[in-house]
């Protein structure tokens, strides 16, 4: 569209100045340059505008038309021209893409040390795990906080920090459990915590089918429904770190497991091309307060 532009940019020049070569001098390009850039209109419109005389050059009638035309959009062409120059250049917010979970919990504690790291305001996209990748790739962001690590040449990861996932449940347990009684309780699952049942297959156990209730969506949906549902008693995995104030309130319950600690870690990602300021966000200092 720009390249476009000049073309009209070369006419104008030449008509005010009325001749091929002063234009080209005003505009910094070869008189061979500015011959080949009303050629190139000139097809484009399918009509010749500006015939070459001894003493300058004249106007066609379609000239004509054309030039009235182009003084009416004279402003807003070079101003077009300049702004799109700078596109590239200009000040835009950072964008930042994470699944609901971070987006609730981890990234709100982040946001004025990203923001100086970057030295650029934000703009955050919540959206599913599955669409984290993508998004990066298209350049539809910036950059994005997740929980998966997967190879890529075009990308950088830095790890943020890790946490434990935990087994809960809304009473209290005598003891610990072992792991070959899981199937044994009736569970409220996290559709989007796929890596559970990965994480159990190494033990022979099935969790994609042990007794299930109620399957939802994230784990501050989990979190609620452990917390407010009474008539049964329920056993679900979340993050520690967003049930702390629960488990000390006695709002539910700490269920150890004997031999069993899961750990997951959450990582910045960008593109290569912006791998510095991935280093730098990877070093901040982040406190978890939910």
């Amino acid at each position: 569209m720009v390249n476009e532009f000049n073309k009209i940019y070369t006419f104008m020049a030449i008509v005010k100045e009325r001749s091929f070569s002063k234009a080209s001098k005003i505009l910094g390009v070869s008189q061979p340059a500015v011959t080949l850039q009303i050629k190139k209109l000139e097809e484009m419109l399918q009509t010749t505008l500006i015939m070459r005389k001894k003493n300058g050059i004249i106007l066609t009638k379609e000239g004509e038309k054309f030039y009235k035309l182009c003084l009416k959009f004279e402003g807003a062409m070079f101003r077009f021209k300049e702004e799109a120059g700078h596109i590239k250049d200009a000040k835009t917010p950072i964008v930042v893409a994470t699944n609901v979970l971070l987006g609730e919990t981890v990234l709100p504690m982040m946001l004025d040390k990203i923001c100086d790291i970057a030295d650029s305001s934000l703009d955050i996209k919540i959206t599913d795990h599955t669409n984290l990748l993508p998004y990066l790739l298209d350049r539809r962001c910036d950059f994005v906080l997740m929980t998966d690590k997967i190879y890529n040449e075009q990308l950088v990861f830095k790890e943020l920090f890790e946490y434990n996932v935990v087994l809960v449940s809304n009473f209290k347990q005598n003891s610990a459990i072992k792991i070959n009684d899981l199937e044994k309780h009736l569970f409220i699952k996290d559709r989007t915590k796929t890596f559970i049942n990965a994480y159990f297959d190494q033990f022979g156990i099935d969790y994609e089918n042990i007794p299930t209730a109620y399957v939802i969506d994230g784990s501050i949906a989990v979190k609620s429904a452990i917390m407010n549902n009474k008539t049964k008693e329920y056993f679900a995995f979340l993050p520690k770190f967003i049930i702390e104030k629960e488990l000390e309130n006695e709002d539910m319950f700490l269920v150890e497991i004997e031999d069993i600690k899961i750990v997951r870690k959450i990582y910045i990602a960008g593109l290569k091309e912006n791998e510095d300021i991935v280093e730098k966000l990877g070093n901040m200092e982040i406190t978890i307060v939910y």
